[in-house]
């Protein structure tokens, strides 16, 4: 497919792919396809960009993330500029989860940062709100296998269509594939085409039954699209490929840099689990939890409240700090335990609605931050006082415990061995402790790389393996 003619295109659809600029193809609108209200497309999104007077569509690949087309976030998507990382320069609104925009289903949440994509028009957009949780929205997963020539896909947007400049519903489209190189799929559309819109929608295939995301549309000739050249007849486009691991391993690793930390914990004292959200700028927020509306047996919880910042490198990443939530001084409120790149164990007490500024508990620990393989330090009640303990696994596979002593941990003893394979290595196995004997002692929950779990009693002095501890 040869496309010589540039277009750009209407205010009204965000611009589409900043691509390859000897083709010169004009920028991407909406499919002229069928309406769709198929729930399965819930990972399809609807992105208003500044003042409403442009729009793109987008992709859900994470429950935080969006994908979508870098060209929709700058002034001129034919320049091939790519937009600053950060925060979007005008305010961006995503809505997911609604193939139909009248309906009041789905999420709606702003766009916080833009994270490009160097050489494809390609841009990952964080959601101020993730959409965990929300029923029928679900991620779609990502291609293995490269689209060949011949090839039928299926393309979505919002863009426009044949008859409508700005329609409430998500439109799809059966396309063909030309060809593939250079980051990009070139494809032709069967009886519908891709508008002003549809930037930064899904191209997508069927395996096993499911979707699958093979491409991010990015430019197009607009044949037969409302208000478009009535001469322009043809529907070849181009989508950003998203099938071969050097985008995988991107994503990824955005994914693992911005990634907030949520952790359940009873900040309040009455005994149901709050949230503890640690934000990527550094804020901890708590989100209180409250009692279930009538008949529902989910919890819901109300709007979070800062209770503390400038905790950005304790975000989990390897070597640098952690942040733990647990009830220090039995007070039935979990309290901040701070773990610092220079090895120190501090604890910060809960004081309702803020923790304070803390002391020095232990030190020495800077070769427990999470490397792979190195060791981890876990907090829980071991000796049924109220009050949490520290619970240090080695990297030689010994398990001790270090008994809180009220303003320090003790010396500690070892309780276990023999765990060298549980520290924190990729597809290897974990350790977890938690109070599953109802007794207030914290016992050993051994999640092994056989996919069992198993349960190891807390005896006062050692974990001991019980008959039937295999629990799943």
């Amino acid at each position: 497919m040869q496309l010589t003619r540039p277009v750009r295109a209407a205010a009204l659809a965000a611009a589409l792919i900043a691509g390859s600029q000897a083709l010169n193809v004009p920028f991407a609108s909406a499919v002229t396809g069928p309406a769709t209200t198929d729930a399965a497309y819930s990972y399809a999104v609807r992105l208003a960009i500044g003042d409403g007077a442009r729009a793109c569509s987008g992709t859900l690949v994470d429950a935080r993330w969006v994908l979508t087309a870098a060209s929709c976030f700058v002034d001129n998507p034919a320049s091939g500029a790519l937009p600053a990382e950060g925060a979007p320069a005008e305010k961006t609104v995503a809505t997911i989860g609604r193939t139909d925009l009248t309906t009041t289903s789905g999420l709606v949440t702003d766009i916080t940062e833009l994270v490009p994509y160097q050489g494809r028009d390609l841009v990952l957009a964080r959601l101020a709100q993730p959409t965990t949780g929300i029923t029928g929205i679900a991620p779609i997963p990502f291609a293995t296998t490269a689209p060949t020539a011949g090839e039928t896909l299926t393309a979505a947007g919002f863009g426009r269509t044949k008859t409508e400049w700005s329609p409430l519903a998500l439109h799809t489209g059966a396309f063909a594939v030309d060809s593939a190189q250079d980051g990009q799929v070139a494809i032709t559309g069967q009886d519908t085409a891709i508008c002003a819109g549809d930037a930064g929608g899904p191209l997508t295939r069927q395996k096993d039954g499911k979707p699958e995301l093979v491409g991010i549309n990015s430019r197009s000739w607009q044949g037969g699209c409302y208000a478009q050249d009535a001469t322009e007849t043809r529907t070849g486009a181009l989508s950003s490929r998203v099938d071969d691991s050097a985008v995988h391993d991107w994503v990824q690793q955005v994914r693992e840099r911005l990634r907030e930390v949520v952790t359940p914990a009873d900040v309040t004292g009455d005994g149901r689990a709050d949230l503890v959200i640690q934000g990527t700028d550094g804020t901890i927020t708590v989100r209180t939890a409250k009692a279930a509306p009538s008949g529902s047996p989910s919890l819901r919880f109300n709007t979070g409240v800062r209770w503390s910042a400038g905790w950005s490198n304790y975000l989990g990443r390897p070597g640098q700090g952690r942040l733990y939530f647990a009830d220090i001084s039995a007070d039935g409120k979990a309290d901040l335990i701070v773990h610092g790149s220079d090895g120190k164990v501090s604890v910060r007490i809960n004081k309702g609605t803020y923790f304070d500024g803390g002391a020095d508990w232990s030190a020495g620990w800077s070769n427990y931050l999470g490397r792979p393989g190195q060791g981890r330090l876990y907090f829980a009640d071991i000796s049924a006082d109220g009050k949490a303990d520290l619970i240090v696994h080695g990297n030689d596979g010994k398990v001790s415990v270090r008994i809180n002593k009220g303003t320090y941990f003790d010396g500690g003893a070892d309780w276990s061995a023999g765990w060298s394979n549980y520290l924190g290595r990729p597809g290897q196995g974990r350790l977890y402790f938690a109070d599953i004997g109802a007794d207030g002692k914290a016992d050993l929950i051994v999640h092994s790389s056989d996919g069992k779990v198993a349960t190891r009693t807390n005896t006062g002095t050692y974990f001991q393996i019980a008959p039937g501890d295999d629990w799943v």
